[in-house]
C-alpha cells in the first residue's frame, strides 16, 4: 500500500483525514481558499474547512523565523518544515495542521463526511502540499494574514482571552521573539525586559 504524503505536512494531513485504502476517485474543480478546500469527487460536491490561524499569531511566528533559514523559508510556503509546525504546536496551541477534530467534511452523499469522496479530497490536497508548501499556508489564511499598519508600529491587535497558565518559562516569550534590533545599554532591549518579566511575575495578585 502506497503512503500518501511525501513530506511532513502531507503526511500529517494525510494520516488524519486521508484512508489509504480508499479509492482513487477522480478530483475536479478543486478550489483552496482560507479555511476552505471544495471540490467535486466522482459526481459530489465535497468540503473540508477549518479555523485560520489567527494573524497575530503568525504574524509573531513570521518576525521569529526571519533570517533563520529553512525556518523562513517554510514560513514563506517554500519547504515543508518539521521544526515551523512544531513552534506552532507548542509554542502557540495552534498546530500548522489542524487537529482532526477541528476539522469539519462533508459531502453530498454523507453529511457527515466519513466517505470515500472526502478521504479523495483530502489525499488530493496531500499532494498539493507536497507539490507547493505553501498550498497548506493558503488553506489556513497565513498568505494573508493582515499585519499592523506600517505608519503606525503602536497599531496592534484586540488582545487575547487570558487562560490558565501554559507552566512555560517566564521569559520563553522573550526566547521565542529573539534580538529586538533595539540597543539598550551594551546589549539588546530583550536583555532588559527578561528582569522586568521576573519582577512582574513576583508580584502578589
Amino acid at each position: 500500500m502506497t503512503r500518501i504524503g511525501k513530506g511532513p505536512w502531507a503526511r500529517t494531513f494525510a494520516a488524519a483525514l486521508a484512508d489509504e485504502g480508499a479509492p482513487e476517485l477522480t478530483v475536479e474543480d478543486l478550489r483552496i481558499e482560507p479555511g476552505l478546500i471544495t471540490a467535486q469527487v466522482d459526481g459530489c460536491a465535497v468540503t473540508i474547512s477549518a479555523p485560520t490561524v489567527p494573524p497575530r499569531i503568525w504574524a509573531a511566528m513570521t518576525s521569529y523565523a526571519r533570517n533563520r533559514g529553512p525556518l523562513e523559508q517554510a514560513v514563506r510556503g517554500e519547504t515543508q518544515s518539521v521544526q515551523l509546525e512544531h513552534l506552532m504546536t507548542q509554542d502557540w496551541d495552534e498546530p500548522l495542521v489542524p487537529r482532526e477534530a477541528a476539522v469539519v467534511r462533508t459531502c453530498s452523499c454523507d453529511a457527515g463526511g466519513a466517505c470515500a469522496h472526502v478521504a479523495a479530497l483530502a489525499r488530493t490536497f496531500a499532494g498539493e502540499i507536497d507539490r507547493d508548501p505553501a498550498t497548506l499556508l493558503r488553506w489556513r489564511g497565513c498568505l494573508d494574514a493582515a499585519a499592523p499598519a506600517a505608519d503606525d508600529p503602536w497599531r496592534g491587535g484586540e488582545p487575547p482571552e487570558v487562560g490558565a497558565s501554559t507552566g512555560r518559562p517566564l521569559q520563553s516569550v522573550l526566547h521565542r521573539l529573539g534580538p529586538s534590533g533595539i540597543a539598550h545599554g551594551a546589549g539588546d532591549l530583550v536583555d532588559a525586559l527578561a528582569p522586568a518579566y521576573a519582577a512582574l511575575a513576583d508580584r502578589p495578585d
